[in-house]
């Protein structure tokens, strides 16, 4: 069972968008399991957080899954989910995420920082800029895929 969230009187499950936290690279395929962990304090890529962006896939029309970008001015990291939406929720397709600084080769698939990519049903992710580069004035680049679909968006979030 889905835990419940309550905002201004109006009950409903995590917002569109919204990824379960993964235990590991990658995500569950049994989304409940996940929903028990999750919480309003704490989003998929931690508790120092905040979501920045929001970008379909494809860039127009039906939306197939959802970049969503998280910032830590704790880590002063960036880290990427890579949602399914509408038709894919809930059926594994290859999903990929892959986040890496401006300038900066893009991390091989798997990896425990930069990407993850699998057969998943719900979400890719969460993925992080390397630790050590502190990305307060620098630009990130993102990159998802659903299937045989994909985006790539560079020079987003600068500092």
């Amino acid at each position: 069972m889905r835990p419940l969230i309550v905002v201004v009187g109006v009950v409903s499950g995590p917002p569109a968008g919204w990824a379960m936290p993964a235990t590991a690279a990658g995500n569950s395929t049994l989304p409940d399991a996940a929903a028990s962990r999750f919480s309003m304090m704490a989003g998929p890529c931690g508790s120092s957080y905040t979501h920045i962006g929001h970008y379909s896939i494809p860039a127009s029309g039906t939306a197939y899954a959802y970049m969503d970008v998280y910032w830590s001015w704790t880590t002063r990291r960036n880290c990427l989910v890579v949602n399914h939406a509408g038709p894919t929720y809930g059926v594994s397709l290859y999903t990929e995420a892959k986040i890496r600084p401006s300038g900066y080769s893009w991390p091989s698939c798997p990896s425990s920082v930069g990407c993850d990519g699998g057969f998943y049903s719900y979400y890719a992710g969460p993925v992080y800029t390397p630790s050590g580069v502190d990305m307060t004035n620098k630009c990130v680049d993102i990159s998802g895929w659903i299937d045989w679909r994909n985006r790539t968006l560079t020079k987003r979030h600068c500092g």
